[in-house]
């Protein structure tokens, strides 16, 4: 997640989704935002003219009012946790994953550094969220890649790896991961290796829902449960798939 991308319409997908499926007060939601330095280099972030449409107003009224708020004055992530969008005991971990705007050669120094402070980042999240039974992890791209492989390497910042996952889901009842899908393959094929992937690498997950939104630039969210919440998951994700909040969802997959 960047800062510029606050408010736009992948923000409106994820917080929607969020709302509806963990509203119930006996939630505790922790969000790891896997906070980006901004980028310049293209024009991501400028997908905010939701707000006038009034499919996403009939979805969550009062979301588009709060996001409409950022997308016309301070888009930032500290903006989106001021507005009180997600339930009032919502946790949010927003530490910076920036090494390498400060370790910036290839050394083998500056390697352990960047890879020692990515350590202690996941260390403080893992703490901030240890009292959260939900939590959803928000890179800036998704989940980790074969070409990036290394936790120290420049734009690993922008992933978040299944070494991580695995801790942070520990003793909660769901995760939920935002993923960008790409052009390389069909989306459905991709969520498939996906959601078959997470369910390979984590052993505590019993069942992965994943649903794609698709707008402008798709991508998928996976939502992964142990096997005492699976069932309210299921029910909870269909219900918000098929009501007023449809527009833009869709591929619905389960692992």
């Amino acid at each position: 997640m960047q800062d510029r991308y606050a408010g736009d319409i992948g923000d409106f997908g994820k917080f929607s989704l969020l709302r509806s499926l963990f509203a119930s007060p006996e939630n505790t939601l922790g969000v790891i935002w896997y906070k980006f330095p901004d980028e310049s280099h293209n024009w991501d972030g400028r997908h905010i003219d939701y707000i006038t449409n009034p499919q996403y107003r009939a979805c969550d009224l009062e979301l588009v009012q709060c996001l409409s708020k950022v997308v016309t004055g301070e888009r930032s992530i500290s903006h989106l946790e001021r507005l009180n969008i997600l339930p009032d005991k919502t946790v949010y971990f927003s530490e910076a994953l920036d090494f390498h705007t400060i370790y910036t050669t290839q050394t083998n120094a500056h390697k352990t550094a960047r890879r020692n402070g990515r350590l202690k980042w996941l260390e403080n999240a893992i703490n901030a969220i240890s009292q959260c039974n939900i939590v959803f992890v928000d890179p800036d791209n998704g989940l980790e890649i074969p070409s990036i492989p290394n936790i120290h390497q420049m734009k690993s910042g922008k992933y978040t790896y299944f070494s991580e996952l695995e801790p942070i889901f520990n003793n909660k009842d769901a995760c939920v991961i935002y993923h960008h899908l790409n052009m390389n393959e069909s989306h459905e094929s991709q969520i498939r290796f996906r959601a078959q992937q997470l369910k390979d690498k984590m052993p505590s997950i019993h069942t992965v829902f994943a649903i794609r939104f698709w707008p402008y630039s798709p991508r998928a969210f996976f939502v992964c449960s142990t096997d005492g919440y699976a069932r309210t998951m299921r029910s909870k994700i269909q219900h918000y798939i098929n009501g007023p909040c449809r527009t833009g969802w869709d591929t619905y997959y389960e692992a």
